[in-house]
């Protein structure tokens, strides 16, 4: 009886390896999230893990906007681990890791959420598993013999499981299955399309400021500029275009009132003002939308310009006016008002440097 247990059980984790995604059962993924539960043990042996509600409730967050675009019924969840590098990870069976390093990295819950939609896309493919049984040599349905057996080879295939998951070392080709289905449901899921790009960008920096020292995910992930060209490209053919300063929370416009004037703000330090009249304020609230809607990290600097058709000076951002003489009485001169945006777009390249605006 106990023999014929053991080969039910062995026969049910390989059809779980085996069987395409749609055709899993609620007995094949429980074994696979058993499974998932047994590594993160491992994991947690080698990392602290990091209990604070505040963060959970905004991972969690973003998970949930998630959910409705996975293949798979899987319980998933995310976890911090206490770790300086940057790295994120997934297990089988729904479990998503991110280090301390990595969330401090990361400048905004949308790159989060990027890094998070790479992660869930591994997991909801089964990568690891397709990696592991590559690496050794083995097709997926041996690996769940030798996973499920009591023998020697048991504890060194999990061992391998595990590094596979905490290294990241997938195949080209699973790593650009991530890539592109991650930033799919990215996109479906309503978050900046261009914080998969941005965190690639800031990684890739990051990686060639300081190249001997460990490199934590990037020693798996070499070939960043390729990743960020295909993303791009992605986006592209899909006619979704690359909007940096959404997924960065840069170049954001504010308006506010004081001291008998209102002032037009980005990134909270003003570029413009007016007199706080009825007409001043009309003339600014159009040129804030006009800035909010044009002004992009992808501007060049020189399609901020002032024209004259008609003999009048206008203030252009691309192909949009956004203020126009004559001018209220008092008001800064288009000349002035350009600078500013000039300036404040060249500070916030500053805080997203290697990026390739102008392609």
């Amino acid at each position: 009886m106990k023999f014929r247990a053991f080969t039910a059980v062995l026969l049910l984790l390989a059809l779980l390896l085996t069987s395409p995604v749609a055709a899993f059962s609620s007995a094949e993924i429980e074994k696979e999230i058993a499974l998932g539960k047994k590594v993160s043990e491992d994991v947690e042996k080698m990392w602290e893990r990091v209990a604070d509600p505040a963060l959970s409730a905004r991972l969690s967050m973003l998970l949930g906007r998630f959910l409705p675009h996975m293949a798979r019924p899987l319980p998933y969840e995310v976890r911090v681990v206490r770790e300086k590098t940057h790295n994120a990870f997934s297990l089988p069976g729904g479990i998503i890791y991110f280090t301390t390093g990595m969330l401090d990295f990361l400048r905004t819950d949308a790159e989060v959420a990027a890094i998070l939609a790479h992660e869930l896309i591994h997991a909801d493919n089964r990568h690891v598993m397709i990696q592991t049984a590559r690496a050794s040599k083995i097709n997926l349905a041996a690996l769940a013999l030798l996973i499920a057996s009591q023998g020697s080879a048991g504890p060194m295939i999990l061992t391998s499981l595990v590094q596979v998951a905490v290294t990241n070392s997938y195949s080209k080709d699973l790593e650009r299955e991530a890539d592109k289905e991650g930033f799919r449901i990215l996109v479906e899921a309503g978050f900046p399309p261009a914080a998969m790009v941005t965190a690639l960008e800031a990684m890739n920096y990051d990686q060639l400021k300081r190249p001997y020292v460990d490199p934590g995910v990037y020693m798996t992930h070499p070939d960043l500029p390729d990743r960020i060209a295909y993303i791009v490209k992605t986006a592209d053919d899909r006619k979704i275009p690359i909007r940096r300063k959404y997924a960065l929370n840069l170049l954001r416009t504010s308006v506010e009132t004081s001291e008998g004037r209102v002032a037009l703000a980005l990134d909270g330090k003003q570029v413009w003002f007016l007199p706080a009249t009825e007409e001043g304020r009309e003339v600014l609230l159009e040129a804030a939308k006009k800035v909010e809607e044009n002004l992009q990290m992808e501007t060049a600097p020189y399609e901020i310009r002032i024209i004259s058709p008609g003999g009048r000076k206008v203030l252009a951002v691309g192909n949009a006016a956004v203020a126009r003489e004559p001018l209220p009485k008092g008001a800064p001169s288009l000349e002035d008002f350009r600078e500013s945006l000039v300036r404040a777009l060249g500070e916030a390249r500053d805080k997203h440097r290697g990026a390739k605006y102008l392609r």
